[in-house]
């Protein structure tokens, strides 16, 4: 009765969860931006919760704990936005807990 209990909230935990919210510096309506896009990608589970960010080829460090990520871009400064999948990421940038990748390139 207790495995089956354990595996049942478990499954309700890991099942439940969600990427972080990455929100940029700019007005309401381009806030989240990135974030819908994120989502879309994470329902596709290309990317986990906490994938590596890179911008303009640099990776951006940002604190996994909190739910909220402010990404320092607009909209309007960003050129594309592009997603690797776990595997691709791994290979690429060699991280060893990677979770995919948010490649976003900018205007600059």
């Amino acid at each position: 009765m207790k495995s089956s209990l354990l595996i049942i909230l478990s499954a309700t935990l890991f099942g439940c969860s969600h990427p972080h919210a990455f929100v940029l510096n700019d007005t309401e309506k381009n806030k989240y931006y990135v974030s819908e896009m994120v989502n879309k990608v994470f329902e596709e589970n290309q990317i986990n919760e906490s994938p590596l960010i890179v911008i303009d080829g640099i990776p951006f460090e940002y604190d996994k704990k909190q739910d909220t990520i402010l990404l320092p871009l607009k909209k309007s400064d960003i050129k594309s936005l592009n997603f690797l999948n776990q595997n691709s990421s791994r290979i690429i940038y060699n991280e060893k807990e990677n979770g995919g990748a948010i490649i976003i390139t900018t205007k600059f």
